[in-house]
């Protein structure tokens, strides 16, 4: 949140839990979010308080724990699907494995990345309310069916959307990483990661708009 106070000219707005930012330079009809708690009850609340106000797109970005080996330091990862292992989607709509981003928002993602020069992967993540119950066999099953990541929100963000008639997608930074070795935990190393991609995230979402 201080990158993007820093770095782009914009107002505050204290009508949300959390912190609201928004762009001058898109008249104000984009803006970033954060400081509201993580998870997916948290993201949900927050997002239906903006679907009601007229908010039509959502990017989630931030980081995730990685399972596969092949992606590294510094490389984005795209979500093209969140396995639902969370409580707040299927209070949304019925339950089923995966949910899914908007295809017109993930294409604005890859061509964003592809010109930005931007390292990048698309794959499925394993979206867990249970940060301290993810377990060996888990992890071991995820990885070897090509998942990439593990994190709180995406699945909630993408059902939200979808019950809501609005689009979402979703970008991770690599924080950690779960393989099929030792835990290797890289907080510490992704704070620039994180602050490209809120750059990237917020052409993303001037070029959706337009």
């Amino acid at each position: 949140m201080e990158h993007f106070a820093d770095s782009y000219d914009g107002q505050e707005s204290d009508q949300y839990y959390g912190d609201l930012y928004v762009f001058e330079e898109t008249d104000y009809t984009v803006g970033v979010l954060g400081n509201f708690g993580i998870g997916a009850p948290a993201t949900a609340m927050v997002m239906d308080d903006l679907v009601a106000d007229g908010v039509d797109t959502f990017l989630s970005i931030g980081h995730a724990g990685c399972l596969s080996e092949s992606v590294e330091m510094g490389e984005f990862i795209v979500c093209s699907k969140a396995i639902r292992d969370e409580g707040t989607s299927h209070h949304y709509v019925e339950s089923e494995k995966y949910a899914r981003p908007s295809d017109s928002l993930v294409e604005t993602i890859r061509q964003t990345l592809r010109e930005r020069e931007e390292p990048f992967h698309v794959g499925p993540s394993w979206t867990t309310d249970a940060v301290y119950r993810e377990t060996k066999a888990e992890i071991e099953q995820y990885a070897g069916a090509g998942v990439l990541t593990v994190e709180m929100e995406a699945s909630a963000v993408f059902t939200v959307a979808d019950h809501r008639g609005v689009d979402a997608g979703a970008m991770f930074v690599v924080s950690d990483y779960l393989g099929l070795s030792e835990w290797e935990p890289n907080f510490h190393l992704a704070s620039e990661d994180l602050r490209r991609s809120g750059d990237t995230a917020t052409t993303v979402l001037m070029r959706h708009r337009q």
